[in-house]
């Protein structure tokens, strides 16, 4: 069994021979969406899982999200987590006292 060596998707963009507008234009995602994977911000699993794929044609090399960090996959609630929310009893907080009314008007008119 090879030892796979972990690789984050920092250096994968740092040796990238192309512009991210390139890459971006070979791969169909949008160049601020890659950007903001290179800078650790949540992605969708496909569009990650695309991205590695041309990086491993690319460098000729198998990267997965198992081997390559640094990528932070968004995360979506599941249907049956948001109908437990839409079940729970609706939170009742008091009306905030805004001083208006409750106070004598103290100004002098002479």
């Amino acid at each position: 069994m090879t030892e796979e060596k972990n690789i984050s998707v920092q250096e994968l963009f740092d040796d990238l021979p192309m512009s991210i507008r390139h890459l971006a234009q070979e791969i169909k995602v949008n160049e601020v969406t890659l950007a903001r994977i290179r800078d650790g911000k949540p992605t969708r699993r496909p569009t990650a899982n695309r991205l590695l794929m041309f990086f491993s044609e690319l460098y000729k090399q198998k990267y997965t999200l198992r081997n390559v960090t640094g990528i932070n996959i968004l995360e979506y609630k599941r249907k049956g987590d948001e109908q437990a929310e839409d079940t729970k009893e609706p939170e009742i907080k008091p009306k905030q006292d805004l001083g208006k009314g409750n106070k004598k008007n103290t100004r002098n008119i002479a």
